[in-house]
């Protein structure tokens, strides 16, 4: 299982209308097979900080959803709604507690 950490800078005149937006798009990803849990979180310290935490079965699992996403043209949407760059962080689980 790995965990996907995507960290968002939003612009802060179109935050409102991104959340909304983003969030929709959501249940599409908890629904992609290989995904079995999706986090919408907002920084709290920064209302412009998002990041999506979710798991997946595997990396290839990912892959396939990003490539996905790609194909659909949504990923070319993202810079007209961000601040900055996305970040993305996979990270492996090695024990569950």
């Amino acid at each position: 299982m790995i965990i996907v950490n995507l960290q968002l800078k939003a612009k802060p005149e179109t935050l409102a209308e991104f959340m909304d937006w983003f969030a929709g798009i959501l249940p599409d990803t908890r629904n992609y097979e290989g995904c079995s849990e999706v986090n919408f979180c907002v920084n709290h310290t920064g209302e412009d900080d998002i990041e999506v935490i979710s798991k997946w079965d595997s990396k290839e699992s990912y892959d396939a959803y990003l490539q996905w996403r790609e194909d659909s043209g949504l990923l070319a949407e993202l810079p007209e709604w961000l601040a900055s760059e996305p970040v993305f962080r996979f990270l492996e689980v090695q024990e569950v507690y």
